[in-house]
């Protein structure tokens, strides 16, 4: 790899945009993007439950302010992979299928047992299912922080691998709203709005709604709908109130999605490939990248509703600040999807989902700059999530017809606390703990028989996890850390198709990590540029992982514990003010994630005794060692660069233009090393300009460009071969931005926002 020659590519394309990107979450991001009128202005981050100058937190965390939340267009969670250059998605058929990960490290498995290795928090509540992020979309956010590694001292054993903190916008303390409408040549129109101010003296409120319809890029050839369209609304609200020591914030948010799915069409099939015994009809289908065409019998569905509801209470004490959170959510999914790729009405699956949680955390957190510092915190939850599923099938595939329905549960109580003790103005060391108690549970039901199967089980686990780390100033403004975390995520039911005593009996086993990490922050330039760089050194043992296996001709699912792996690398950072109105920033993540031993693991389609595949001693099961393999859909160079310009074009009016270029390394999407699911290297670009008032007019008219140079790229690729194929055959997700495309948007408003 051509690091200079990559390096030199983006930055002809930041100087052909005339600036660099505007969505880079580099540590000072927010900084950077709003420093054009001073220096100094501090970046809030509320990462160790607290709120502090980013400067002063021993850990990996980025910040994706509202600045490059607007203008990197990022309005959906999808998005944010654009800005976080360690933060990798896999989107799946639906969003119960699309996975999380963080330096490599992620939870891909259909099983509503097993937990994230990334924890997504709203308004400091942790999801229950990683699936709900990808539920409707984001809207009057405030900030979004990416804590990158284990963070289950203070946020839990579903943060094994790190944590996405959204937080929505506060109150405002005069009245404001906007009104925001956006339409794209891609038949996408999209409206928001929001209203806020103060009530009384002591309290306030801040409402919001969103209104989205964008057509399909998908065409079924079957009956000529557009597929993966989607028609999404939500509304939100927070009301805060103070009086005297106390004060009291009520979080509601709501969204619903209807979407005739999330459809993959063909990437590869072999000529004269049969399935099932017939030939695959290719009439108006060209395999490929880019490929947007397909042939169902039955559009597929997804159509999901959520609301998320919290009260938070902050007793000031004099001394310390007691917090109460309590919260409940719930999310619940019906999806569908056609099996077979044919007009042929052959296999078709699908069946709802529905999660519901409670969950409560206290927390003593001490005030002042002392010598020591402490918070202490308990935390209880009780989830359930309820799934169906139903695959049906002609009469000559009848073996492959499933209807089960389960019942995963998780109650959860835990103890955790930090303390940091000053050595002197310039030296810190902080200490973190986590006690974990954690019952969980499977009820499943086989309805296929004139007597349904039911299997039922309970398990219990405790576990500790810490963190240490110690920081120095070497001066006002540079600070070096080091640090060591005990990462944990709980054991698992591989609650899917084919459950039976078995999978009760050998229970997925409880994953364990020990991660080093060393970094450096600092400002320069009086002031006008920020940096931070950071190298890890992460451990896992037993990791939870899945794999696909055909059995019966059919796709099957299997979590697995792979025995060991490693993930280890070198992120960077940072941002400068070049000129007033002119900032310039980037990151960059160098991440080498690796399997160190899993000895059987499944083979993929077609592997042969000479490329690793032999029968598992004392059994006819075939396998192979992945020893020395890469993980799934983990690049291991990923950068982005950016910018922003603005100036005056009167006395009313600026002008302002930005751009980012984004670029990963070529990935594997599969776990079992299948070369046919490989795909090369690539960039996306985008940019925009745009006119606003300057003179207290608070309105913003843009248009913007995403995806410039028009690269086709697919979000996933699976290998269907032996899914009634009688040769290879790849299947690929087509991201909506697979191809080039332009919109305008345009807010009016007022007062502040």
């Amino acid at each position: 790899m051509n690091c200079t020659k990559l390096v030199s590519s983006a930055a002809r394309i930041a100087l052909i945009a005339g600036c660099a990107t505007l969505t880079t979450p580099a540590f000072a991001q927010d900084g950077a993007a709003t420093q054009t009128e001073a220096d100094s202005q501090e970046i809030i981050i509320t990462a160790q439950k607290r709120e502090q100058n980013i400067l002063d937190v021993p850990s990996a965390v980025s910040v994706i302010s509202p600045t490059i939340i607007e203008a990197a267009q990022v309005d959906d969670f999808t998005d944010i992979a654009r800005v976080s250059p360690s933060l990798t998605l896999n989107e799946g058929g639906n969003a119960a299928s699309s996975t999380v990960s963080l330096r490599g490290i992620g939870t891909f498995s259909f099983s509503t047992s097993t937990e994230p290795a990334v924890s997504i928090v709203v308004d400091g509540v942790a999801l229950l299912q990683q699936g709900q992020a990808f539920s409707g979309g984001l809207n009057d956010i405030a900030q979004i922080e990416v804590l990158r590694g284990p963070q289950d001292s203070l946020y839990g054993k579903n943060a094994s691998a790190g944590v996405v903190s959204i937080t929505t916008k506060a109150p405002t303390s005069t009245l404001s709203g906007y009104a925001e409408a956006l339409l794209t040549d891609d038949d996408e129109t999209r409206v928001a709005a929001m209203l806020s101010g103060p009530i009384g003296g002591n309290a306030g409120f801040r409402l919001n709604g969103f209104y989205s319809d964008r057509e399909g890029h998908i065409t079924n050839l079957t009956n000529g709908n557009r597929l993966n369209s989607a028609e999404t609304y939500g509304f939100g609200g927070k009301f805060t109130y103070d009086a005297g020591n106390l004060s009291l914030e009520l979080n509601g948010n709501y969204s619903n999605t209807k979407s005739n799915g999330n459809a993959s069409t063909y990437y590869f099939i072999r000529p004269g490939t049969t399935q099932n015994g017939a030939p695959v009809d290719l009439t108006g289908i060209t395999p490929g990248v880019g490929n947007t065409n397909v042939r169902f019998s039955d559009d597929p569905y997804a159509n999901s509703f959520q609301y998320l509801l919290s009260a938070k209470a902050d007793l000031d004490l004099g001394f310390a600040t007691l917090t109460s959170i309590s919260a409940y959510q719930r999310w619940k999914l019906e999806s569908g999807n056609d099996l077979d790729f044919s007009a042929a009405p052959t296999l078709f699956q699908g069946g709802p989902y529905d999660a519901t949680q409670f969950s409560q955390e206290l927390r003593l957190t001490s005030k002042g700059s002392g010598a020591v510092e402490y918070l202490f915190g308990l935390f209880y939850a009780d989830g359930n999530t309820d799934r169906q599923f139903i695959r049906t099938a002609p009469s000559f595939l009848s073996f492959l017809r499933q209807n089960w329905d389960s019942t995963a549960s998780t109650e959860s109580y835990a103890a955790f606390g930090q303390l940091g003790y000053k050595f002197s103005d310039q030296t810190k060391l902080t200490l973190g703990a986590r006690v974990n108690h954690e019952t969980v549970g499977v009820f499943f039901r086989d309805n296929r028989p004139a007597t349904p199967i039911v299997y039922q089980d309970q398990r219990s686990d405790t576990a500790f996890t810490g963190k240490v780390s110690l920081q120095h100033f070497v001066t006002d403004t540079l600070m070096v850390y080091g640090s060591v975390a005990k990462g944990y995520k709980g054991q698992a039911y591989d609650i899917s198709s084919g459950f039976n005593q078995s999978r009760i009996d050998n229970l997925v086993k409880p994953e364990h990590s020990v991660s080093y990490e060393i970094g450096t922050k600092g400002r320069f330039l009086g002031n006008r540029g920020t940096f931070a760089i950071t190298g890890f050194w992460t451990d896992y043992d037993d990791f939870q992982a899945q794999s696909a296996e055909f059995i019966a001709g059919a796709p099957q699912f299997i979590l697995k514990n792979v025995g060991k792996l490693r993930t280890k690398g070198i992120e960077l950072e940072g941002s400068v003010r070049v000129a007033r109105g002119f900032n310039i920033f980037g990151s960059a993540a160098y991440i080498d994630a690796k399997i160190r031993e899993f000895p059987g693991a499944a083979c993929y389609p077609g592997q042969t005794v000479a490329q690793g595949c032999v029968t598992l001693p004392g059994s006819t099961a075939l396998v192979q060692d992945l020893a020395g393999a890469d993980l799934a859909n983990s690049p291991d160079f990923k950068f982005n660069i950016g910018g922003s310009y603005e100036t005056p074009v009167s006395n009313s009016i600026n002008v302002y233009l930005n751009a980012n270029y984004t670029w990963q390394d070529d990935v594997n999407f599969s776990l079992d090393r299948n070369p046919l699911t490989r795909f090369d290297a690539y960039g996306i670009a985008n940019a925009g300009v745009g006119l606003r008032g300057n003179d207290g007019a608070n309105w913003d008219l843009s248009v913007f460009v995403n995806n410039l140079f028009d690269k086709a790229y697919p979000g996933s690729i699976t290998d269907y071969t032996g899914n009634g194929y009688s040769a290879s055959t790849l299947i690929q997700q087509v991201p909506r931005n697979y191809k080039r495309y332009v919109g305008v948007r345009l807010r009016v408003g007022f007062g502040a926002q």
